[in-house]
């Protein structure tokens, strides 16, 4: 069974400027995950240079850009920022509150469902996104299997893992740096 690793990007030099790069601490902390985590069959990331980067100092390579990582969330969130949603519980709420963000939940899990069809049975993908754009789905995916998620919304370089047969989501585990 496939297992596909959504993982949140390392710390970025300047949180106001999109194209920023990873910050020192960010590399370092990609670096040293990269260490434990094992090999990759196939590694993909968002567009942006901070995804591209923790994918490359994790896995040693970034085979493609997933724009599919990147979509736009549009009034998901409403007013809130996202350095607010400190607990999954916060994210959780908005799923609870937000038709948008069901249906962004949905959208995402599609495209990390035709990411785990595209790999063999045995195979792990590294997938590097953004906080928002993996909570929610994380926890739409974990009230559907009855798995709860609980503690804090990820922080960098952190996500989940999900095991996959025939390109349905079986588990869902987060892991944590």
């Amino acid at each position: 069974m496939p297992i596909l690793e959504i993982r949140r990007h390392a710390e970025r030099t300047d949180r106001s400027n999109e194209q920023s790069a990873l910050s020192a601490a960010g590399r370092a902390m990609a670096e040293s995950l990269a260490k434990r985590v094992g090999t990759f069959t196939l590694v993909l990331s968002s567009p942006l240079p901070r995804a591209k980067e923790s994918a490359q100092l994790i896995a040693g390579r970034v085979d493609a850009v997933e724009p599919g990582f990147l979509p736009e969330m549009g009034g998901v969130i409403g007013d809130r920022i996202f350095g607010e949603m400190r607990t999954l519980a916060d994210w959780a709420e908005v799923l609870r509150e937000r038709e948008d963000a069901r249906k962004f939940a949905s959208d995402q899990l599609a495209t990390w469902g035709r990411i785990a069809a595209r790999v063999g049975d045995k195979d792990r993908v590294l997938a590097v996104s953004h906080g928002g754009i993996i909570e929610l789905p994380a926890l739409t995916l974990a009230e559907r299997l009855r798995t709860p998620l609980d503690g804090a919304a990820f922080g960098y370089c952190e996500g989940v893992a999900i095991t996959y047969a025939k390109a349905t989501p079986t588990k869902i585990e987060v892991v944590r740096v």
